[in-house]
């Protein structure tokens, strides 16, 4: 099968998910990669051996409404993957020219993959979740990371013969270039900071373990905290990175700590447990959206219910009192993540995927299967 990948993100979780999704796939399929020039992690893209194109893509919400209104690069790039030939389309991530692409290219079959199909309230504007309703409905499949997820997807008027599961797979870094401290134990919080994080609640959280446990926290990623100010006064022990975090550096923080926790009030699923699952760090995460079938509750982690800063303080107080426990539950989510979410495995439920949309040749919403809403 011949396979145009399609990712035109320039940082985030992302370009590593697309990475690690052609290189499975390139195994048995001549995979086509069409990539934004301005990707992070372009340097580790040019080390894979199959066919690569590096667009110029938008730098900033102005070229982004222009770059959609007059659409010449978009066009351009249309004719690009025309020229490889593909037999199938496919869409790892959510970008505004997604949309216009598949109808260009509205003769080739598409896969979606759709990562919030119920979108965050304060993450996805309406602009862009109407062209992403586009992108979905002018899919021939669609795909999503948890079972949790296709009844979401449902309502936006995806019919569930048409949607696959593909979980996400361990992200590689750098091996850890030095042990976590230690003493005190250091938990992280890792990725953007909005709302639906939870960000208050980890840090009531943190406050009521310090004061009776000696701890420090690291809250590491871009994004607003003056919601969060009185919370943030007076917490000793606590390292705040407010800043984006380039993949160079995840591994050096990720080094620093003993347990990730994930306070999440909804998810639909995490791409920081698989980083996690990576260095065998336990995860304490939130009983929401996808992330307890990443997470098996007294096996690979911990779940707590989201809001709930006191069984939070009381989870991180277990992991961080018991160094064993919580070696054995960070080593059981790295052999999860290599044995059941390996890339080879998650590469033979998308080739099934791929398999189907390719002589289907039509997109989801013209096959029956409801409207969109």
């Amino acid at each position: 099968m011949r396979i145009a990948i399609i990712h035109l993100g320039r940082r985030g979780a992302g370009g590593k998910i697309t990475l690690e999704l052609a290189r499975a796939l390139s195994r048995g399929h001549e995979v086509f990669a069409f990539l934004s020039n301005q990707a992070e992690n372009l340097q580790e893209w040019q080390s894979l051996p199959l066919h690569q194109t590096h667009v110029e893509t938008y730098r900033g919400a102005a070229s982004a409404l222009a770059s959609l209104l007059f659409p010449a690069q978009i066009q351009r790039l249309a004719g690009q993957i025309q020229s490889a030939a593909p037999d199938v389309l496919l869409f790892p991530m959510f970008h505004p020219w997604n949309a216009r692409l598949q109808k260009i290219l509205a003769r080739i079959p598409s896969v979606v993959f759709v990562h919030d199909p119920r979108p965050h309230p304060d993450l996805a504007g309406w602009f862009y979740e109407k062209l992403e309703n586009l992108s979905i409905r002018r899919a021939t499949r669609c795909a999503v990371l948890s079972e949790t997820l296709k009844p979401h997807l449902a309502r936006r008027g995806v019919g569930a013969a048409f949607v696959d599961v593909i979980p996400l797979g361990p992200f590689a870094y750098p091996p850890r270039v030095r042990e976590p401290i230690g003493h005190p134990p250091t938990a992280l919080f890792f990725g953007r900071i909005v709302p639906y994080k939870g960000i208050d609640t980890l840090l009531k959280a943190f406050a009521l373990l310090r004061s009776t446990f000696d701890c420090r926290l690291i809250l590491a990623g871009e994004g607003d905290l003056t919601p969060y100010a009185d919370l943030l006064t007076n917490q000793p022990n606590l390292e705040i990175i407010n800043r984006w975090i380039p993949e160079d550096e995840i591994s050096d923080l990720f080094a620093r700590c003993d347990l990730v926790v994930l306070p999440y009030s909804s998810a639909s699923q995490s791409g920081v447990i698989p980083i996690a699952a990576a260095f065998g760090i336990p995860v304490i995460a939130t009983r929401t959206g996808g992330m307890v079938e990443q997470v098996e509750d007294g096996l690979s982690g911990w779940l707590v219910d989201a809001g709930d800063a006191s069984a939070l303080a009381d989870a991180m107080r277990v992991a961080f009192s018991s160094n064993q426990e919580a070696r054995r539950r960070g080593e059981a989510l790295k052999e999860r993540y290599a044995t059941q979410f390996s890339w080879e495995r998650i590469a033979e439920r998308l080739e099934k995927s791929l398999a189907l949309a390719a002589p289907a040749r039509g997109p989801i919403m013209k096959r029956g299967e409801g409207e969109s809403k």
